[in-house]
């Protein structure tokens, strides 16, 4: 067993893990030695694009957990820049998703506020490149640098009923030349963006990896954080059939809310919440026949972002949800026609249950064990709502039928979330408002594993700016 040293070791290059690292190395002094190890390997972008790879040739997440609710699909990529089959939406969260106990009685508080964390989404905005507009009720210490994408018809015509509730919708989809990257050329072919209009790890943050500060190492399948009197002494992985141990003073774990656990597990860790609350948020897709208007004429793929129905008293009974106005164009098969048709998402926030979970499997320890036993009553009340809502929002506009999607099983979103959640209160969560571990102060937890709730927005910005204000906090 080969033995060195590091002043940190990160685990994973995803959104989290890379934020992490690149605030980091403003801070950090020449002397220090960073390994960042990453389980899958690293496929070349232009042989990915020319050979139309998107997931076939990735770590197979299905072959690495065992799944005992298989009307629960978890979509995950195991490779090098993580979240490769990502879309490039970027919503912030709303001010009033941090605090819904305190404001209207059910989930849990956040350890720290919109507020504390907005200088930090200005800070990762920025260096997606994001485009987006001032509009909506997400105070803004700083405009976004990049004009928004433009509205299709369907969505010109919900921002005339909706004013100031029916906005561009943020995304790292290039709207601007300035960005450095191509104009995105609204496509729809999002997971594999053929222009690289889309912010992605693997392309625009590889500048972080190649740092000499830095060690990357590839195919390196972490087994656990050696822990002795409280305190991170190392990491254990291997490489094949090597097994490496690793000394280090600083463990960041950003292996996403199942692998993340279940290292934390493996390591020796019993935190009553460590491994639970298991979500993610859910989508109804609804397809809207239009009366004359034609439609898929905006400039990315999705389009507009609807707030009417996101926050308000009502998130006492059932949940919030945003719309997701889509600009891919399902055509409608009537001659004449064809663009006559709206697409949307409803997506809708839960509240995590203790009950979800991710453990070690006791049949094969090698590998984690996912449990997702149903939707909660919360969930189950926004999904029976969602018929209302639809009615609402058509409410007036030239509309001539709308049928909603059916979710599959019990359906999913790619956004796995909760699973080290962090609180005040070691009772109930995992990490502290600075992603530190309660008790391990020299482990952090990266990524949407510690949102404490569901919040109906897309996680990636959020845990991205969550890791970059880690990352500086060490610093103060």
């Amino acid at each position: 067993m080969s033995e060195n040293s590091y002043s940190a070791i990160i685990v994973g290059t995803g959104f989290a893990s890379t934020f992490f690292l690149w605030e980091y190395l403003k801070h950090a002094p020449a002397s220090e030695r960073i390994l960042v190890l990453e389980r899958g390997r690293r496929l070349d972008p232009a042989e990915r694009l020319q050979r139309r790879i998107v997931r076939d040739e990735f770590v197979r997440f299905e072959d690495v957990i065992i799944n005992r609710t298989p009307a629960k699909p978890w979509l995950q990529n195991i490779t090098f820049g993580g979240g490769v089959c990502w879309f490039g939406n970027t919503p912030r969260m709303h001010p009033n998703d941090f605090r819904t106990r305190s404001l209207y009685g059910v989930g849990d508080d956040w350890p720290l506020s919109y507020d504390d964390l907005e200088p930090y989404y200005v800070a990762v905005e920025d260096a997606m490149g994001i485009g987006g507009s001032s509009a909506g009720p997400y105070p803004r210490s700083k405009p976004y640098s990049f004009p928004p994408h433009r509205f299709n018809a369907f969505d010109e015509l919900l921002a005339k009923k909706y004013p100031g509730l029916h906005i561009p919708f943020p995304s790292a989809r290039s709207s601007s030349a300035g960005t450095g990257r191509p104009v995105c050329c609204g496509n729809g072919i999002c997971e594999l963006c053929p222009v690289s209009a889309k912010f992605q790890n693997d392309l625009h943050m590889a500048h972080v990896y190649v740092d000499p500060r830095v060690t990357l190492v590839l195919e390196a399948e972490v087994e656990r954080v050696d822990i002795q009197a409280g305190k991170v002494t190392g990491v254990q992985y291997r490489q094949g059939t090597h097994e490496v141990h690793a000394k280090t003073d600083l463990a960041v774990v950003g292996a996403h809310a199942v692998m993340t656990p279940f290292i934390l597990l493996r390591s020796g860790l019993q935190d009553r919440a460590l491994g639970r609350y298991l979500n993610e948020q859910l989508g109804r897709g609804v397809q809207i026949n239009l009366n004359g208007i034609d439609n898929y004429d905006g400039g990315q793929s999705v389009t507009g972002l609807g707030l009417m129905f996101l926050d308000g008293a009502f998130r006492k009974d059932r949940p919030g949800c945003l719309i997701e106005s889509w600009n891919v164009p399902w055509l409608r098969a009537e001659r004449g026609r064809w663009r006559q048709r709206a697409f949307v998402t409803f997506v809708f926030e839960d509240i995590p249950s203790f009950d979800n979970y991710v453990a070690v499997s006791p049949e094969d320890p090698s590998k984690p064990e996912v449990r997702y036993s149903k939707h909660s009553g919360y969930m189950t009340a926004g999904l029976e709502s969602t018929s209302r809502l639809v009615e609402e929002l058509i409410g007036g506009l030239p509309v001539e039928s709308y049928t909603i999607l059916p979710v599959d099983g019990l359906g999913g979103s790619a956004h796995i979330q909760g699973t080290t959640r962090m609180g005040q209160d070691p009772g109930n969560s995992v990490v502290d408002r600075d992603l530190r571990h309660h008790s391990v102060r020299n482990l952090i937890a990266l990524g949407s594993g510690t949102f404490p709730t569901c919040p109906a927005a897309n996680p990636t910005l959020t845990l991205s700016a969550l890791a970059v204000r880690s990352a500086r906090r060490l610093f103060i």
